[in-house]
């Protein structure tokens, strides 16, 4: 059981990782929609345009963690194999 609950731990600490980089690595608190910079093309006034799109944040970040440190913590109370 031991083997297993640190091979989980590794899992959800380095999937969690990949996907905050995945969705852009925020360093803030999660977003619904991203501001995004626009020119308008005859007056050259720019603008902010929002588009629809997830971006986790450091508090999903942290939950996985601390997930990830309770499976780690978890291996050690279970007694080795004899």
């Amino acid at each position: 059981m031991r083997p297993i609950l640190r091979i989980l731990a590794v899992l959800i600490f380095l999937g969690s990782t990949a996907f905050w980089v995945s969705t852009g690595g925020h360093t803030g608190f999660s977003k619904n929609r991203v501001e995004i910079p626009q020119i308008d093309p005859i007056t050259q006034i720019e603008y902010i345009e929002y588009e629809e799109r997830f971006v986790m944040g450091v508090e999903y970040l942290a939950l996985a963690y601390g997930a990830a440190t309770i499976c780690f913590g978890l291996s050690f109370a279970f007694g080795r194999r004899r």
